[in-house]
């Protein structure tokens, strides 16, 4: 691989993990795009594709994760970030969400991000200086009603970031939760079109007046990930358009 620098992109195969693959390769990276899918158009407009490289992986599945990062620490001596952008959201409040969207949920958006962090710290260790930025959202802050799954998954993402920054910090392992508001995800466009929404009426109440964009939240996935950023750990980052619930 031509690019010096090395990042892994956690559910990368549409929606904010498409745009960050985009980018960090866009940035000069080398980007392992993880998902358990792609689009057989995926990237197949993109100018920067060739650092991009799909590896289907079922991040809900700790031993799929640990085969495949010990394939890739065959391939490469250390990695410069990991962004995982993975996640699904099931409706319900305790009463109506089912056993099945409850544990797929934790399963995937807070045990798959677990685990894919943990087997990609002893890679991002010899890197000497790196940097982890987990999705989140501002309802694992400000929980949305009929969202428990949801919210909660988000809740431990957010807890989960603060510990890995504070145990691994040491190490040079920077490690950040992004808590986005209203992004034009597919899972977003899903949501307007199960409630005959529209996008003007889902911005209506967002400050800066639109609905956000997932190059957006790729931006700030760039910063957090670069050179500029070696003092930004153990925190939160909102990108919200300033709705705050």
């Amino acid at each position: 691989m031509s690019a010096s620098r090395t990042a892994v992109v956690t559910g990368a195969g549409g929606g904010i993990g498409s745009a960050v693959a985009s980018r960090l390769a866009a940035d000069g990276m080398h980007v392992f795009a993880f998902d358990v899918r792609f689009a057989d158009d995926a990237w197949s407009d993109d100018p920067h594709r060739d650092r991009i490289e799909p590896v289907v992986v079922d991040l809900g599945d700790h031993v799929a994760i640990k085969a495949a990062f010990a394939s890739l620490a065959e391939r490469v001596e250390s990695l410069d970030a990991l962004v995982n952008c993975v996640g699904i959201m099931r409706r319900g409040d305790a009463l109506t969400i089912s056993d099945e969207d409850w544990l797929d949920t934790i399963r995937i958006n807070t045990t798959g991000v677990f685990f894919t962090c943990r087997e990609a710290l002893p890679l991002l260790a010899k890197a000497g200086t790196s940097s982890i930025a987990n999705i989140a959202s501002n309802w694992g802050l400000i929980p949305a009603p009929g969202h428990i799954a949801y919210n909660a998954s988000k809740a431990a993402v957010v807890s989960l970031s603060k510990s890995l920054a504070l145990d691994f910090g040491r190490l040079g392992v920077r490690v950040t939760a992004v808590c986005p508001g209203e992004i034009l995800t597919p899972m977003v466009e899903k949501r307007l079109r199960d409630n005959n929404l529209t996008e003007a009426e889902l911005a209506a109440p967002i400050p800066i007046g639109r609905v956000g964009r997932p190059k957006d939240v790729a931006a700030l996935m760039s910063y957090l990930v670069g050179p500029e950023s070696t003092y930004v750990t153990g925190g939160t980052v909102e990108i919200t358009g300033g709705l705050f619930s």
